[in-house]
């Protein structure tokens, strides 16, 4: 009983103190918080795979706040499952056999971000977190058709996030013009893009994430 005071005390005091001084988004981050105990009883797996994949275990605990809020039993209108929404042939593809299992979930999901790691090798950090983010939420097919459109235009520089980020909500048939001026067919290799604000507000939201979890890291996640 008494631990769970002490918590409770020093969850309130740190988001009073963070929310008065401007400092937090509170939505986001009184959900992180409130998340605290259930990153402690996953932490270890993460820790494992990122070890294994070459990760951050504080960017892939952020995805999971993201995802999934920690259920492993998370299922989305799309079909993805388990603590990292990993898509039935995404996981199939990955050896994933139960994506509803926490472990086989979190390793499968390692090696796909450790594959989009690597496509994104020749961008700086902090760009190629959000290309990776991006990647994962909207597929490495619309990053590389965005990329393309900045290439095109050579006004820009195709490994940087910002202008990738703009040429996202480009992908679609309102600029079709543009398009025939990249792609013989017209339109972008990998189809129509109509979902770009929802990806680019993901990688917002969980680069928030990440960006906390790293701020607390020595006071509650140990990460």
């Amino acid at each position: 009983m008494f631990r769970k005071r002490t918590f409770f005390f020093i969850f309130i005091t740190l988001a009073l103190v963070l929310v008065g001084g401007g400092v937090i988004n509170i939505h986001l981050d009184l959900r992180l918080l409130a998340l605290t105990p259930k990153i402690f009883k996953y932490r270890g797996l993460i820790q494992k795979y990122a070890v294994k994949e070459n990760l951050d275990a504080r960017l892939v605990c952020a995805l999971i706040v993201q995802e999934s809020g920690f259920d492993e039993k998370a299922r989305s209108a799309a079909g993805a499952q388990g603590l990292m929404q990993l898509m039935p042939t995404t996981a199939k593809e990955l050896g994933v056999e139960d994506p509803l299992d926490a472990e086989q979930n979190i390793a499968g999901a390692a090696r796909y971000l450790h594959t989009l790691y690597r496509a994104f090798s020749d961008s700086d950090d902090g760009h190629r977190h959000r290309l990776v983010l991006a990647s994962y939420n909207g597929g490495i097919g619309r990053v590389r058709d965005a990329q393309a459109l900045v290439r095109h235009r050579k006004n820009a520089d195709p490994l940087l996030w910002e202008p990738v980020r703009g040429a996202l909500s480009q992908l679609t048939k309102r600029h079709a013009d543009m398009h025939r001026e990249v792609w013989g067919s017209g339109m972008p290799p990998h189809g129509y893009f109509e979902g770009s604000d929802e990806t680019i507000d993901y990688v917002a939201r969980v680069m928030h994430y990440y960006g906390r979890i790293r701020f607390y890291r020595n006071v509650l996640f140990f990460l």
